[in-house]
């Protein structure tokens, strides 16, 4: 496959709790599925896949219904996360941002996953994006996923095994929204 039909680079936006090394970000939505001695798993995605287009489309039509979650916070809701599309020359890679805020009419949060693409932007670096740029936004509701669109394709795609075993390791439950 070429460079051109694997743009999309979307870092496995699920946790996995346990073995984490401490420059590791803890945040259940946006961290990489870490396996015991083993790399992050990474998902490619072609541009011209339709599912997760329609996914990115949803998260931005249904963008709103987050800031009001946001904005509104409660001991039940946690772990606000947006994903940004970062562009660097003909490369982009789609990192989730954690500890979000919206101020300013834009999201604030810092950078949650090790870049692999994009040089120069280090995990924990504040930065921030307009909510028609972001790609998904999540957050958790009462011990399940709220939003995470583009996690639930990846997770559709999943083997039954690793369905299963991802359901074990998490602290939240993907359902049906």
């Amino acid at each position: 496959m070429n460079n051109a039909s694997m743009k999309l680079l979307i870092i496995v936006p699920l946790l996995a709790v346990g073995g984490c090394s401490t420059h590791r970000m803890d945040n259940p939505v946006a961290r990489e599925s870490i396996r015991h001695g083993k790399d992050p798993e990474y998902f490619r995605i072609q541009n011209k896949d339709m599912a997760m287009r329609k996914a990115v489309r949803e998260a931005r039509n249904s963008v709103d219904s987050f800031i009001t979650a946001i904005r509104h916070p409660s001991a039940a809701r946690r772990d606000f996360e947006v994903k940004k599309p970062f562009v660097q020359g003909t490369e982009v890679e789609y990192i989730w941002l954690s500890g979000v805020t919206f101020s300013g009419n834009r999201f604030h949060g810092r950078v949650d996953n090790n870049p692999v693409k994009i040089t120069g932007l280090k995990m924990g670096e504040l930065v921030s994006v307009n909510p028609n740029e972001i790609s998904d936004w999540a957050y958790v509701d009462h011990g399940n996923l709220v939003g995470g669109y583009t996690i639930r394709v990846l997770y559709n795609e999943l083997s039954p095994e690793r369905r299963k075993e991802l359901e074990h390791e998490s602290r939240f439950h993907i359902t049906n929204q």
